[in-house]
């Protein structure tokens, strides 16, 4: 009787294992899924609904696969693939508390270099301990449940092989069910553009694809999209015709070309003569008129090849202003300046970067986009004018292409000589790789060339002092400087340049009741402010200031900020603003310039090089560009990650499907927003296959 008892139970423990399973993994999927997004979002709305139902079929999916094998491998299969789901769940929150992004797969490498702040992953490990311990409850109660209660023995066929079957059956049929409901339901919010439909079936945009399908989906496109290296297919028809547009007379008259209160005075300023030439009858297109795209396309079978020439075949060049060669022959400074923010700059504080940004071209509608890949991408999109993917690091991919336009090539073609710089570990980023491409052929950062003694702080004035020389007494040269010690951490424990310059800081803020952190962020980047004065005097004596060009733009915002202090160094609600949180100043400055030039036309960080050359009077073709030239008359469009963008017109939020008007909606024409929508997805379409298919070597020639 007992034996008989014994086998019975034993039974009933093998069939209903498969259900404990079932229910265990289905629950801890959705837990998963709502403390993720409660954490990240700040709270749960209705859009949770497709998240939870895949976090259902994903459950249920893993259940079945610890339910075949023998007890102890159905047991290794569900602790060690759990573990996994875990910690993943656990690197996604910490990451974007870090960077304010989420961790894409193709990150991961360059995830174990940002690593090398373990500080700073200390810090938001130590800040979110809770969070992490929650997310850790599943992993706890599995195992509870799994010494106490319910087992992983093996589903074998037996006297009561029917109840076996019956409980897979039911798990098998539970999960098909579950991931057809998921995906059939996913219209009910509709089709249109970055609906879960859409990003489902659709282009893959990994930040509106966290938030609307899941962490898992996601993880799965994220796979795909990084296995084929792209987001999505497109195909374009060549134009009809090859003429390049003839604007009428007017478009380079007085009238506000820029969108800007111009100063008219200003381009007398420079001691050029291009400024202030009076305006030829035939504007001139901003082209290199070798480039026949209808004859690149007939000139090869490679669809991508065609389908990008075809793309340019239609797209209306930049034509040149009366700014264009303000700034010819001078020497070039370009700082891409770490995590600088218009709001952290002062006359008091940071004397030399309030000059550059507020007494020469002051751009007052500029937005500088958070990317996929951080400082990387931020930089990446300064230097090349062109829209990172988030399937790769797009810089680092440019290191095999062919790079005409930026702005070290461009410029040695006309006999400069160029310098790159970056007073941090050469090996992070690798930008031993692709800065010489972009031209800078000597190339110095920390074990590459950049040796300072007792080189400890990481000192944005200790490396321009140790660089100077290199090109001081050049006839004509082209700096290029990655700055980095306004990097987070903001405080004065883990931060030596925070400490360094904090009564400096301190005094100059005196009085506006900031935070300890607000101050030590003012403090960081009062070293850039200090390397730049450094290099400034240093050509003051040298006589060559005059004739010296400075451009400085940020790479991001400073997300190193903790909630809060962003608002405080803003004096207003930022942070919540998908738009305003990325609202920044780049700067374009020369002491020749006697009257600054105020410019209020929407602009981006993708705008700065086709600015640059158009002031530098460089040659090139403005259609090849992803950025416009913000002096030109071109209208405005500014993208961001989650290909949210705004334009003259309209703001458009992705993440909401939420369109606001900067003008009567009786005068946008119709279906202006979604036409828009299709070109911001054309745009960054275009700029991932400049890199993938190599396309400058293409057009020049330069192929193998």
């Amino acid at each position: 009787m007992n034996t008989h008892t014994s086998k019975k139970n034993h039974t009933r423990i093998r069939s209903t294992s498969v259900l404990w399973r079932m229910l265990f993994f289905t629950f801890a999927f959705v837990y998963m899924e709502l403390l993720f997004h409660a954490s990240v979002y700040g709270g749960i709305d209705s859009g949770i609904i497709h998240p939870l139902l895949f976090a259902a079929a994903c459950g249920l999916s893993l259940s079945l696969l610890c339910s075949f094998w023998h007890r102890v491998a159905n047991a290794v299969t569900a602790y060690l693939l759990w573990s996994v789901f875990t910690v993943y769940y656990i690197a996604q929150f910490v990451y974007y508390k870090i960077f304010r992004t989420f961790l894409s797969l193709v990150s991961i490498g360059g995830a174990q270099d940002a690593m090398n702040f373990r500080s700073v992953l200390f810090d938001a490990l130590k800040n979110n301990w809770y969070f992490i311990v929650l997310f850790l409850l599943p992993l706890i109660c599995l195992i509870v449940l799994n010494r106490l209660l319910f087992s992983f023995g093996r589903c074998s066929l037996g006297k009561c092989g029917h109840k076996v079957i019956r409980a897979l059956t039911t798990n098998v049929v539970a999960a098909a069910v579950m991931w057809i409901t998921a995906i059939g339901l996913l219209g009910i919010s509709g089709k249109e553009a970055y609906s879960p439909y859409a990003l489902f079936h659709g282009r893959y945009v990994l930040e509106l694809s966290m938030n609307k399908l899941g962490v898992m989906v996601t993880t799965a496109r994220d796979s795909i999209t990084m296995l084929t290296k792209s987001n999505s297919s497109k195909t374009f028809e060549l134009a009809e015709g090859s003429e390049i547009p003839v604007k009428t007379a007017d478009a380079s008259s007085d009238t506000d070309i820029s969108g800007s209160t111009q100063n008219p005075d200003a381009a007398e300023t420079s001691g050029t003569e291009n400024a202030t030439e009076e305006p030829e009858d035939v504007p001139i297109p901003q082209i290199d008129p070798e480039i026949d795209f209808g004859k690149l396309y007939n000139s090869t079978d490679d669809d991508e090849l065609k389908s990008l020439s075809a793309y340019f075949s239609g797209v209306e060049p930049t034509y040149q202003d009366e700014y264009t060669g303000m700034f010819k022959g001078y020497n070039v400074v370009f700082v891409t300046a770490e995590s600088l923010s218009t709001y952290g700059i002062s006359e008091a504080a940071t004397p030399t970067l309030y000059k550059i940004y507020h007494e020469g071209f002051e751009f007052t509608n500029f937005y500088n986009p958070l990317w996929y890949h951080s400082t990387i991408d931020g930089e990446y999109t300064n230097c090349l004018s062109q829209y990172p993917a988030s399937s790769k690091w797009s810089f680092e991919a440019s290191a095999d292409t062919y790079q005409p336009y930026a702005l070290g090539n461009i410029l040695n073609a006309e006999g400069y000589k160029s310098y790159g710089y970056h007073d941090f570990d050469a090996t992070y980023y690798d930008r031993t790789r692709t800065h010489p491409n972009m031209g800078y052929m000597t190339f110095k950062a920390i074990g590459a060339g950049l040796d300072i003694p007792d080189h400890v702080m990481y000192s944005d004035l200790e490396c321009m002092e140790a660089v100077y020389e290199d090109f001081i007494n050049d006839d004509h040269f082209n700096m290029y400087f990655m700055s980095f010690s306004g990097h987070l951490p903001y405080n004065y424990d883990m931060q030596y340049i925070c400490q360094k310059n904090r009564e400096e800081a301190e005094t100059a803020l005196a009085g506006q009741d900031y935070s300890d952190e607000a101050v030590a962020y003012v403090a960081a980047q009062i070293e850039l402010d200090k390397a730049l004065e450094f290099l400034m005097e240093k050509l003051e004596e040298a006589g060559k200031l005059d004739n010296t060009l400075f451009i400085v733009a940020p790479d991001h915002y400073p997300y190193g900020l903790s909630d809060g202090t962003y608002n405080e160094l803003a004096g207003s609600d930022v942070e919540d603003d998908p738009f305003e949180l990325h609202r920044n100043q780049f700067g374009i400055w020369s002491s020749s310039m006697e009257k600054p030039v105020t410019v209020d036309k929407l602009c981006s960080s993708v705008d700065i090089l086709p600015t640059v050359l158009n002031l530098l009077g460089a040659d090139f073709d403005s259609r090849l560009l992803a950025g416009r030239n913000i002096m030109s008359d071109c209208d405005s469009l500014v993208i961001f990650a989650n290909q949210s963008f705004i334009t003259d017109k309209v703001k458009y939020n992705a993440g909401t499907g939420e369109t606001t008007y900067l003008m009567p909606e009786s005068q946008v024409p119709e279906g202006y927003v979604d036409d828009m929508i299709t070109e911001v997805e054309n745009r960054l379409y275009i700029s991932d296959e400049m890199i993938n298919t190599d396309y400058y070597s293409f057009v020049y020639g330069k192929s193998e």
